[in-house]
């Protein structure tokens, strides 16, 4: 695996330099009374969103990532929660309005299964994914169905116990880039390459802008994350919630 960053623990007012990234990670499995605060801090429209998931676990998990970025954009601009709005772009991708007072703080959020990260920064671009590794996935298939044919042969050129772990490499850099440029489906998969390999720094190959940059790092042992953001390069700050992502120190 990639080696690990150090989470630190949530800063009582997170202050957040034009020259840096902040990087967040939470558990989407919360007690009763945490995610009734988070549910009370979602929107008339976000609230009915949940109420149409089929499966509860779905609900919850959409429920505790809403809810925790509410919590975390509210801590950055000094706002209630429930009085950070959004707006979507053509393809999906959350943005503030400029009644928020947010219109030049950019965030991406990402969750898979229980884990959820959140990036935020000024005035920039920025895409975050993370993945838990599966053995039981198709990796090959998959990967010659939606990769470039430089990243296939790289992910063939691996040991075989490797492939799980080089395809979700692949598969979040490359999800990272897409949604940093809020693209969606116009953007082909096979257009641009990265790198895969386990234990290499994350790199774009071709097709890709020389203003994009790209990390990689671990949230536990099981989740790769992939950040991309553009502009001048910026310092990481890692910092993590814990089991409590309602609970910021300056709101306990």
């Amino acid at each position: 695996m990639l080696g690990s960053v150090v989470w630190t623990d949530a800063p009582s007012l997170p202050l957040l330099r034009p020259d840096e990234i902040h990087v967040w990670q939470s558990h989407l499995i919360v007690d009763v009374p945490a995610e009734s605060l988070l549910r009370s801090h979602l929107s008339e429209d976000e609230n009915k969103r949940a109420a149409r998931f089929r499966f509860d676990r779905d609900r919850d998990r959409f429920i505790t990532a809403r809810g925790t970025l509410r919590t975390l954009l509210a801590r950055y601009l000094q706002k209630r929660p429930q009085d950070v709005q959004f707006l979507f772009g053509q393809e999906g991708k959350p943005a503030l309005v400029p009644q928020s007072a947010g219109a030049t703080l950019s965030f991406n959020l990402s969750h898979s299964q229980d884990v959820a990260v959140f990036a935020f920064g000024w005035n920039r671009n920025i895409g975050i994914d993370v993945e838990r590794v599966r053995p039981d996935v198709e990796c090959e298939t998959i990967a010659h169905d939606y990769f470039s044919a430089g990243e296939i042969q790289s992910l063939a050129r691996l040991p075989r116990q490797q492939r799980a772990e080089g395809f979700f490499l692949c598969w979040t850099r490359k999800e990272a880039y897409i949604k940093a440029c809020g693209g969606g489906l116009q953007i082909p998969l096979d257009s641009f390459d990265v790198s895969l390999e386990p234990g290499n720094p994350a790199r774009f190959l071709a097709g890709v802008h020389p203003s994009w940059h790209i990390s990689s790092f671990m949230a536990g042992n099981e989740y790769p994350v992939a950040l991309v953001y553009d502009g001048l390069p910026v310092t990481l700050q890692f910092f993590s919630l814990g089991r409590d992502p309602h609970c910021l120190p300056s709101a306990c």
